[in-house]
């Protein structure tokens, strides 16, 4: 008997044995199978990450070291100001800022593109938002290079695509405009509920004024390509005045930067390398007693608004009391201060500059402009008499002669702190003007002292992805930062 037991004893044994394999692989199957199991990333976190990123990017290197140079905002200190000099030799932060989108905003907004596109994770809501952060991320790109990789950018990950080609920038700027207004049309009728309710770091899932957001980005781009496609301009100028703008201040695209000291600006005020505004910014605050000048500008150790000349040459630098002149203002850069993407002031003075050029409406240009200025002051917060005295004065009306240079040079002044979008539209509309340096104490760098055009394609891009890169320069034009982007006519 005792045999008999050990023998089915020792048969149960070697049943479970044999029996273990099939139940593991049972349950790893189960758990591939399981819909509660977790086996893919979340689309919301990498919306939320998307988006945040989008808003950091406000103030990286294409800012801090390049754009608020050209846009002559600013002058930074140490080596950080050397783009300032109209110089090409920053390989590394080319590729950093390339690789950096594409590696940060790009990536994680198309797997959001993919994931909702779909399977059982399809949403064409939540597509229609991540739409509107990609469109954003691949025009700063392709406003900073020009030709980039788009149809077929940023899919490393989600098909494999580690050579992308290259597609022209009017290509880019046509299919933006075409998704925006997709985006637009699912969002207008949309369920709040499928959208992002609790991962939304914009407008905290407010559709409608996501719907403000795609239609102004829209008008932006519409706007950009005026002097390259006039009549896909005016088109989409007139859809875009079919729907509802960014308004008010409510409306506008900002994120408050809660990590690390905050944004950006907040460490070039208080530590290395600092920053100086620019003598050409507090000339037009002054001479027009604008009250954004105590906003965008801190007083010097003499209680005085002193600027920096942007260009100088080293020994002209070396002699100008850098440590001495103003500092950026604190509104705009303490640890608190808001990141811009997009404001209800740009989108104004957008409108405004569209009645002028493709309506010939002086009258309904001048009350958009005044509007524009008006949206632009209430933004920082200032008090209400300096407000009323400022729209009394002559620079808040059109004059009537030199008109689109008044909406231009407004338009730069309402773009802080947004110093990349300062530099393209200076691109684009030559306002305001800045001048090819001939004096003998500024810089005229590899451009003969043009205001550069575009950023370089990188060594690093150059040898990894070569045939396709020279594809692009051999339409675009020589890889050389006064070589102009499709749009700039200028």
């Amino acid at each position: 008997m005792k045999n008999i037991h050990n023998t089915i004893g020792k048969i149960v044994v070697v049943m479970i044995l044999l029996a273990l394999p099939f139940s593991c692989q049972q349950r790893l199957d189960d758990l591939r199978d399981n819909p509660n199991a977790v086996t893919e990333i979340d689309d919301a976190a990498l919306f939320t990450k998307a988006a945040r990123s989008l808003f950091q990017g406000t103030t990286d290197d294409s800012a801090s070291r390049f754009a608020g140079h050209y846009g002559h905002y600013f002058v930074a200190g140490s080596t950080a100001r050397l783009p300032d000099q109209y110089g090409d030799g920053f390989d590394v932060q080319y590729n950093q800022m390339f690789t950096d989108m594409y590696g940060g905003v790009i990536r994680h907004i198309e797997e959001v593109l993919e994931i909702t596109s779909t399977g059982d994770t399809k949403n064409e809501v939540r597509h229609a938002m991540a739409n509107v952060i990609a469109v954003l991320g691949y025009a700063k790109l392709t406003d900073a290079f020009g030709e980039i990789p788009y149809l077929e950018g940023g899919k490393g990950k989600t098909q494999g695509i580690i050579r992308p080609k290259y597609d022209p920038q009017q290509t880019i700027y046509e299919d933006m405009i075409e998704s925006l207004f997709t985006s637009i049309a699912i969002l207008k009728t949309a369920d709040a509920s499928m959208g992002y309710p609790n991962s939304d770091p914009v407008f905290n899932n407010d559709l409608k004024k996501w719907v403000r957001f795609a239609n102004s980005v829209r008008l932006r781009l519409a706007m950009r390509l005026r002097n390259a496609d006039n009549a896909l301009s005016k088109q989409t100028v007139a859809q875009c005045l079919t729907e509802p703008f960014m308004e008010t201040n409510d409306h506008n695209a900002f994120m408050i930067e809660t990590e690390g000291n905050g944004n950006k600006w907040f460490t070039m005020r208080t530590g290395f390398p600092s920053i100086k505004m620019s003598t050409l910014l507090i000339n037009q605050l002054q001479s027009s007693a604008d009250p954004r000048l105590s906003v965008f500008v801190n007083k010097d150790g003499s209680g005085a608004y002193s600027g920096m000349t942007n260009g100088l040459d080293d020994t002209a630098f070396g002699n100008s009391n850098f440590s001495t002149k103003s500092d950026i203002g604190t509104a705009l850069s303490s640890k608190e201060s808001k990141l811009f993407v997009m404001t209800a002031s740009e989108v104004w003075l957008l409108r405004a500059e569209a009645a002028l050029a493709y309506n010939n409406d002086a009258s309904q240009a001048n009350i958009l402009y005044r509007k524009g200025i008006e949206t632009s002051l209430q933004q920082w917060d200032l008090n209400a008499s300096s407000i009323t005295a400022f729209m009394a004065s002559s620079a808040a009306s059109l004059a009537g002669s030199n008109d689109e240079l008044q909406i231009g040079t407004q338009m730069w002044i309402a773009l802080v702190p947004n110093y990349f979008e300062g530099w393209s539209h200076i691109r684009r509309t030559g306002f305001p003007f800045i001048a090819t340096r001939t004096a003998s104490n500024l810089s005229q760098g590899v451009t003969n002292g043009v205001l550069p055009k575009r950023f370089l394609y990188s060594s690093f891009e150059l040898s990894s992805n070569k045939d396709n890169v020279l594809q692009a320069i051999s339409r675009q034009g020589a890889n050389k930062i006064d070589t102009p982007v499709w749009w700039d006519k200028n």
